[in-house]
């Protein structure tokens, strides 16, 4: 079985930190054999301002960073592993450069309430979902909350489906800090989740959803962003929450695993008070 490694990345202000120094939460063993990078690079492209207004960049307690999504004007989603143990997030609404406070759309909102879901597993990522309730609604120009799947679609596979994932993490393997722009790669492919165990094994459930990463992916510090598809209307979907990658590297070739967002609706319903369609 293939190991996992969460991608929250632990920051110092000026992004500036040596990967080298940097300690995951769990110690993983590589056992897979890294393959050729890809041609373009796991972090994709720069975003267009206002592309991704639902985009949440998080930084934990000061010394973490990982994405989210706005689905709700109260309510930031991530993932588990970025509120285990946290206090205090910072998120980011409508930016575009993290770093730059001065964007005409970029707020930052202080929040200490932040709900990992009851039955996470540090271990295995299962159930790698969280909220965090923010003192007061956010609104303004280039924010808007995204739209969560609905209850019709409990169950749906999304095998074949070309999807999005959009976040600050870095661009590759090679680099040793997120991206001060917000990048996004829209040409990955969701895969079956037996495809995607036969990679990681039987830590793959139903709640997981994987993408194949032929045309990139995603990288430590996107860990919580969004994974968003196109529906016939037109709107965007988000279907995933970025969870892990394999412990051989984010370009070794090996599928990125995802929290499945259709199976939390309920959960969504109950702490995030959100209103599911039927």
């Amino acid at each position: 079985m293939r190991t996992v490694i969460a991608l929250a990345l632990l920051v110092v202000a000026a992004q500036a930190v040596e990967w080298q120094n940097i300690k995951p939460r769990h110690a993983y063993r590589n056992t897979i054999r890294p393959v050729a990078r890809h041609s373009r690079i796991v972090g994709g492209v720069i975003a267009s301002p206002g592309q991704f207004p639902f985009q949440a960049g998080l930084y934990l307690d000061g010394s973490g960073f990982c994405g989210g999504s706005l689905i709700s004007d109260t309510v930031v989603m991530t993932a588990a592993h970025c509120c285990d143990g946290t206090r205090t997030y910072d998120a980011h609404l409508g930016a575009q450069v993290i770093g730059d406070q001065t964007e005409p759309n970029h707020q930052v909102v202080r929040s200490t309430d932040g709900q990992l879901h009851e039955n996470y597993n540090s271990f295995t990522l299962d159930n790698d979902i969280c909220v965090i309730r923010l003192p007061a609604p956010v609104s303004g120009n280039g924010i808007a909350s995204v739209r969560l799947p609905s209850r019709s679609q409990v169950g749906e596979t999304f095998q074949g489906v070309v999807a999005t994932s959009s976040g600050w993490g870095r661009p590759s393997d090679a680099d040793p800090s997120i991206s001060q722009d917000l990048r996004f790669v829209d040409d990955v492919t969701i895969m079956s989740n037996a495809e995607c165990a036969s990679y990681f094994g039987s830590i793959i459930t139903p709640r997981h959803l994987c993408i194949d990463t032929t045309n990139g992916g995603v990288c430590n510090g996107d860990s919580g962003g969004p994974l968003t598809i196109f529906e016939t209307d037109g709107v965007k979907t988000q279907v995933g929450v970025t969870s892990f990658v394999s412990s051989a590297g984010c370009e070794s070739g090996s599928p990125h695993g995802y929290c499945r967002v259709s199976e939390y609706l309920d959960w969504l319903a109950t702490n995030a008070g959100v209103t599911i369609r039927p």
